[in-house]
């Protein structure tokens, strides 16, 4: 039995648009009136959560299982971290960067699940 599309390709598709998302709030820094090596350190700073994230989702993309490992841990930080500290104030930011996240991360819970569940073993020997 193969795999369906939909449990395939969600979570990438998240993945990308999360990634993206990540890297378009971080071209704010260039809106400030520092100097521009400041800026720049600023852009690598914001980048250090998207630079992760891309790794993390080249490195998926055949081993589904670091996705899901990776991506649940991440949503579920920022979650974390958002309601410590601003409380419950920051449920439309947990939800908007946080939910796409968990969900990658389930879904590619899910191929890996389907995925090995499909594939039969090589030797089958009983101890």
């Amino acid at each position: 039995m193969k795999i369906h599309p939909i449990i395939r390709w969600t979570p990438r598709i998240l993945s990308v648009l999360l990634i993206f998302l990540l890297f378009l709030l971080s071209l704010d820094v260039f809106e400030s009136d520092e100097p521009w090596y400041k800026i720049i350190l600023g852009f690598l700073i914001h980048n250090i959560p998207t630079t992760i994230l891309l790794v993390t989702l080249i490195i998926a993309w055949k081993h589904p299982w670091v996705g899901s490992v990776v991506f649940m841990l991440a949503g579920m930080f920022y979650a974390i971290m958002m309601f410590f500290n601003q409380g419950p104030v920051a449920i439309l930011s947990v939800l908007t960067l946080s939910l796409p996240g968990v969900l990658s991360g389930v879904f590619f819970g899910l191929d890996h699940y389907l995925s090995r569940k499909n594939k039969k073993p090589i030797l089958n020997v009983m101890i």
